[in-house]
């Protein structure tokens, strides 16, 4: 298993609704909430999170969230 990190930044439309940009990876958990900081102002929120895989077997664990920022889907929120 191998652990991933992950930034996942989101733009509000004009509507208000949230829409998911492109996950950015990171190095390191320290990496993932630097990456968070600098969303800001260019982003409506954000989420950094860490998850445990092995992708050549199918197994993926439940990720868990080390930080998020702004306005962020309620599931994420919840999982905060």
């Amino acid at each position: 298993m191998q652990t991933y990190f992950v930034v996942q930044p989101y733009m509000e439309t004009a509507r208000g609704a949230l829409v998911a940009l492109p996950a950015i990876q990171a190095k390191d958990a320290d990496h993932a909430r630097r990456l968070i900081s600098r969303q800001a102002g260019s982003a409506a929120g954000a989420v950094a999170f860490s998850r445990r895989a092995d992708p050549e077997a199918g197994d993926y664990e439940e990720a868990v969230v080390l930080l998020s920022w702004g306005r962020v889907p309620e599931e994420d929120q919840a999982a905060a």
